[in-house]
């Protein structure tokens, strides 16, 4: 063979890249370009009708919609709230009805896109931290009602910070290429021989109330981990437990219902953390969907769990500090097997915090205390950050575990307890 036939010049390996690059960029081009859809006229509004706008709102409050839409002291819908992610800081979007700074020129169309698809009206790529993997699951007369009740939210500009993240995520095309990995726009099929009340419930959880986006693990491109669904994650700096598996048995349907239309089950403790707002916004939805969300998680454990039994392991070997540590600050009110009183202070070996392999909830709740049902007469603890040192909180943390549990001590404490007294100082 004569090789000197096959040589090329540079000029003609030049032009062979540049056409292969070409090639590539119309690829990519295809693959990440969406059309704008148009705005709605001003004098185009939709009438808002009231009943429709009602199950719009039950709907935004079973997807926690508010939270993570409302900037803390900021006025609902209007957007604004700080979300720190392992990619660096996503500020949510305005979703009133302001015309220059929210949604108010979309229209239908660009609502349903942005909840199944991810892609906002301008055709501009959101970020999956809003969980449009989830809502992709909505229907469409559930994406509608949500579409009638953001439109009869009043109008509030509020120029959002823009997002903070390092290169390459702040590439907002990129999240393309994670949605053709990660993002399934698949309905769901109503299993025919499950019950209508689960099959809501599945409908739900799956979906608008995404609750797999906090209680299941992610993988480094932030996607969940479909291999351990619901297996429990950190999520801003607290524990979600697991839905599912050996640590979820003990809880029962009924003990979910409770537990989650009001924050508190005797069995089982008090939410906090960002679970004490889905209590809040789930108190406001419809009981039938909240019984419903409970049937479907408890069958995920067959519906069979076994009421807890009291641990109190009273002849542990500790030291009398810790000892008079519980007496302090504890004692007074957890210490009674008695009914829980209007704090709702309930013998602690029944706490899902106490239980749990991560330690992060237990210390966040002595260090910080739960408020967030104080004005509706719910589960309320003072916090222990300006009073008990680091080593303190430690110290009594662990004397809980031990005693209360029959679980391994607790490792690695003092960066959880640095993280929790940043958080009751505000800084987080």
């Amino acid at each position: 063979m004569d090789l000197e036939k096959f040589d090329m010049k540079p000029w003609r390996i030049g032009i062979a890249i540049l056409i292969v690059l070409a090639i590539v960029g119309i690829v990519a081009f295809a693959l990440t370009w969406r059309s704008e859809i148009p705005a709605v006229a001003e004098d185009a509004q939709p009438d808002v009708e009231r009943t429709l706008a009602s199950k719009g709102y039950a709907l935004a409050q079973l997807g926690n919609c508010a939270s993570c839409h409302t900037a803390k002291d900021g006025k609902p819908y209007a957007g604004g709230l700080a979300m720190p992610t392992p990619f660096g800081t996503i500020y949510s979007t305005n979703i009133t009805s302001d015309r220059d700074t929210g949604i108010g020129t979309w229209s239908e169309e660009a609502f349903a896109r942005a909840m199944r698809k991810g892609i906002d009206r301008e055709g501009g790529h959101l970020y999956p931290a809003f969980p449009y993997n989830h809502f992709t699951k909505a229907s469409d007369d559930d994406i509608h009602a949500l579409y009638t009740f953001l439109r009869s939210v009043p109008a509030v500009r509020n120029d959002v910070s823009s997002n903070d993240l390092t290169f390459p995520f702040n590439i907002r095309p990129l999240i393309a290429g994670w949605n053709f990995l990660f993002l399934d726009t698949d309905q769901l099929e109503p299993v025919s021989d499950q019950s209508e009340q689960w099959n809501r419930g599945r409908y739900l959880v799956e979906g608008l109330t995404h609750c797999g986006a906090c209680h299941t693990p992610r993988n480094i491109m932030g996607a969940e981990k479909s291999s351990e669904k619901y297996q429990g994650a950190m999520i801003d700096n607290w524990y979600a437990p697991p839905l599912s598996g050996d640590a979820a048995r003990n809880w029962q349907a009924d003990q979910l219902d409770n537990y989650l239309a009001t924050g508190f089950n005797q069995d089982h403790g008090a939410a906090a953390g960002p679970m004490a707002e889905t209590a809040v916004n789930l108190s406001q939805a419809p009981p039938s969907d909240v019984e419903a969300i409970a049937v479907y998680i408890a069958s995920l454990n067959d519906g069979k769990g076994q009421r807890l039994t009291p641990i109190d392991n009273q002849d542990i070997d500790v030291s009398a500090s810790a000892h008079d540590l519980w007496v302090g600050s504890c004692a007074k009110c957890h210490e009674s097997t008695a009914e829980v009183g209007p704090s709702k202070a309930l013998p602690l070996s029944f706490s899902g915090a106490v239980r749990q392999s991560s330690p992060a909830n237990a210390v966040r709740t002595i260090v910080n205390g739960i408020d967030a049902y104080r004005d509706m007469g719910g589960a309320y603890m003072p916090g222990f950050a300006d009073i008990l040192s680091n080593d303190e909180v430690a110290e009594l943390a662990q004397y809980i575990r031990r005693r209360y549990s029959n679980e391994a001590e607790w490792s690695e404490l003092e960066d959880v307890i640095s993280t929790a007294r940043s958080s009751a100082k505000g800084k987080e």
